[in-house]
């Protein structure tokens, strides 16, 4: 739904209305009084999300950089990592009874997205073109510098992608590989916990772990400029999938301290590469729709990790086998991107804007 908004509507106003319902979920979470209310509240906040950010603003660097795609969505993605980095151990200070609580913390941020959103949007241009402006920077009224420039797309429409098999490889092994993700967000601080550390020293450890990923989201993305990218995703996975074995066994600082790097180095490089390659195989004309209908399987898949997780601790009162298997299915989903090769597209347009 997002993607075929994004297409339509433009993503800055995506981004408007996703923070809007943002700021409303986390304002009817502090309210919560019940486990369905609590549902309710994370339903919204998790739709505002889905529009509030990353979907839509990875399609506006794909409409704005085709040379240096990669490099781009790296410095894209550092948004993430850098509120992760600061966001995540301060607010497990701030939930604190003691503290601020959490009420107080959830109605605070509400308030702040409801008042950010304008503003933070008004940054936002949707492409190139809205301002007489191509790809990589060049303006379509520089004919009288003596330069030519071209622009090549690949007419794609979602049905087309529907229908490439390139489409479904990339969308299952990232799905995978993702996987990981979402079960280490929701259980790495309990895993760590169990491990003998503090909360706060638990929340730490992840905060670093998503800032170092923000300078990892850079080095993946000139490596994605310079070698194939479903090369580079396969790589990256696989060191992702390494961390999270490496998390079953932090019992001191200076374990903590490798998991901090290969654990982020494989999520933080991965993540403009596995936008990046959807632009670069299937180009600007649907890239909003083929990234959403990607993310179909692919948070399918992120809901089962997490789940799986906690039903393999409620039964066996350990996270290691869970954790063992879900890196194994990271490995798996990270050595199929070596067969997602680039499609033949079906047709192609070019346009150009050249001088005499």
């Amino acid at each position: 739904m997002v993607g075929i908004l994004v297409d339509r509507i433009g993503p800055k106003n995506v981004v408007f209305l996703g923070i809007s319902i943002i700021g409303v979920g986390f304002i009817l979470l502090s309210q919560t009084q019940s486990l369905g209310m609590f549902y309710l509240s994370y339903a919204v906040i998790m739709l505002g999300a889905s529009g509030g950010g990353w979907l839509p603003m990875m399609t506006v660097i794909n409409n704005w950089f085709d040379k240096k795609r990669t490099i781009a969505m790296g410095f894209g993605g550092l948004g993430f990592s850098i509120g992760s980095f600061l966001l995540v151990p301060a607010l497990a200070w701030m939930v604190e009874p003691s503290q601020v609580g959490w009420r107080m913390t959830s109605l605070g941020l509400g308030i702040f997205f409801l008042i950010a959103v304008y503003p933070a949007t008004r940054f936002i241009r949707n492409s190139p073109e809205e301002y007489g402006e191509v790809p990589d920077g060049a303006a379509s009224n520089e004919t009288d510098q003596g330069k030519s420039f071209e622009i090549a797309e690949y007419e794609y429409d979602i049905l087309d992608v529907i229908k490439t098999r390139v489409f479904w490889i990339i969308s299952i092994c990232h799905g995978m590989s993702s996987m990981l993700i979402s079960a280490m967000t929701v259980h790495l601080i309990l895993i760590l916990k169990d491990q003998g550390f503090s909360i706060q020293t638990a929340a730490l450890i992840w905060g670093f772990t998503m800032g170092f990923s923000g300078l990892a989201q850079i080095f993946g993305g000139v490596i994605g400029d310079r070698i194939p990218k479903n090369i580079a995703l396969c790589v990256f996975g696989c060191v992702q999938a390494m961390g999270v074995v490496i998390a079953l066994y932090i019992d001191s600082v200076s374990l903590a301290t490798i998991f901090v790097v290969v654990y982020g180095l494989g999520f933080g490089a991965r993540i403009p590469l596995g936008s990046a390659i959807r632009g670069e195989y299937f180009g600007r004309k649907a890239f909003g729709k083929v990234l959403g209908f990607s993310m179909m399987p692919m948070f399918l898949m992120m809901m089962i990790g997490p789940l799986f997780a906690g039903w393999m601790y409620d039964n066996s009162g350990s996270y290691d086998t869970a954790f063992i298997i879900l890196a194994s299915i990271g490995f798996i989903g990270s050595i199929g991107f070596l067969f997602a090769k680039k499609p033949t597209p079906p047709t192609r347009s070019t346009a150009s804007v050249a001088s005499g």
